[in-house]
């Protein structure tokens, strides 16, 4: 079977047609598993860990979309000028947005003799697009994450509807409601480039769910635990709550605007409408609370189940529309809403429930079978005035055994 598996991504990733069919379907699933995984895995620690309930994940995946719409893009066109060839001009929103089609034709002869530059531009846009989503997560923190979680919730789901109208509405971020062409920085490989994509994005997947386990079996993820658990204490502990509390959005932010460049490239296309809000962040919502919150395993079973779902629904599309009497384009939305409330009704843990934390290094065993010898009627023979009034304070500070009788 690995054979067979080892064969078949060989195959795909040597061959010089383009994917079609079976074949077609796989690297969509492929894809679309390795983008929703990242951010449901992002959500799961921020919510599943922390208790933050981030409603705005579209916030960041857009940013990470916008980010090489409007600053990867340019600063190509930029190096192409400065090697000689000559683009249309682009210096205004009209020029930007209707010369980009034939701009980014001559970026991508550029790219098929340099293939330097495309993997160049590839980790240009991966290293801004986090740099640029933690900073959306700070900015978004500022005066969301003082609030409890309802009043929290509201804002960020504001923000992720606020975020696609400046993009709809400002066309130098990404050509308005038109959207605009991103080079393809994989025009040099022979083979259908989605395929190469599907790779990077489930590579990059691997190293955030070693990032993120990491993390949560450190200090700081038994930390954000206790916050989640209850942040007064914690807060009573001197524990910076509010801190912890926007650098763990930060963090997440970042890691999630980096699916939003996965995506641009994915499509070589970005448009404010690719990035919706149900998509971005409910789907993802549904992964975790469907899989389980507070562990990964349940989010990457969540997120297999939703998105070969999700993709078979797609592909068979004609043949469901008739066994419904309502347009099939609807039943990914009333299948997302029944499948939150069964879930939250029938399975509220998910399928695979969080397990009970263990430190490394620590015997729970030898914890619970130790036994210890106190006789609590001795203990319970202090004398009750010992530490009342200001005898009480000379005793403390004069060091007296409060089982000493007075004299």
């Amino acid at each position: 079977m690995v054979k067979m598996l080892q064969d078949v991504a060989l195959g795909l990733l040597t061959s010089g047609v383009a994917v079609e069919g079976t074949a077609r379907l796989v690297v969509d699933i492929a894809m679309y598993f390795g983008l929703f995984v990242i951010v449901a895995m992002a959500l799961n620690f921020q919510y599943g860990n922390a208790g933050i309930p981030n409603m705005g994940c579209a916030v960041q995946v857009i940013t990470g979309g916008f980010f090489v719409s409007a600053i990867t893009v340019r600063l190509m066109f930029i190096i192409v000028e400065g090697a000689g060839l000559e683009l249309q001009t682009w210096a205004t929103d009209f020029d930007w947005t209707y010369n980009n089609p034939a701009n980014v034709r001559i970026v991508n002869d550029y790219i098929t003799t340099n293939p330097t530059f495309g993997w160049s531009m590839l980790l240009f846009s991966l290293a801004g697009a986090l740099v640029m989503g933690a900073v959306v997560g700070y900015v978004i923190s500022l005066p969301a994450i003082r609030l409890r979680a309802t009043y929290l919730m509201i804002v960020l789901i504001t923000m992720a509807d606020a975020a696609q109208i400046f993009g709809r509405n400002i066309p130098w971020i990404a050509g308005g409601t038109l959207g605009m062409f991103v080079p393809n920085i994989f025009a040099w490989y022979p083979g259908d480039r989605t395929v190469l994509t599907a790779v990077i994005t489930l590579f990059i997947g691997l190293i955030s769910f070693l990032i993120f386990k990491t993390m949560l079996n450190s200090p700081y993820g038994r930390l954000m635990r206790a916050i989640r658990e209850n942040e007064t204490t914690v807060g009573s502990v001197g524990k910076n709550v509010v801190g912890i509390r926007r650098n763990i959005l930060m963090f997440a932010s970042g890691i999630t605007a980096v699916v939003g460049s996965l995506v641009a490239f994915y499509f070589s296309f970005v448009v404010e409408a690719n990035y919706q809000r149900a998509f971005w962040t409910y789907w993802p919502w549904l992964m975790l609370i469907l899989g389980g919150p507070g562990n990964n395993a349940g989010t990457f079973l969540g997120c297999a189940l939703i998105v070969a779902m999700r993709r078979v629904i797609i592909v068979n599309k004609w043949f469901l529309q008739e066994l419904f009497f309502f347009p099939v384009a609807y039943f990914e939305s009333i299948l997302l809403g029944v499948l939150l409330v069964g879930v939250i009704m029938f399975r509220p843990n998910g399928l695979i429930p969080e397990k009970l934390l263990y430190i490394p290094g620590v015997n729970y065993t030898l914890m619970v079978q130790e036994e210890v010898d106190i006789d609590w009627k001795d203990a319970l023979k202090v004398n009750r005035g010992f530490s009342s009034g200001l005898s009480g304070v000379i005793n403390v500070l004069s060091g007296k055994d409060p089982n000493e009788e007075d004299e």
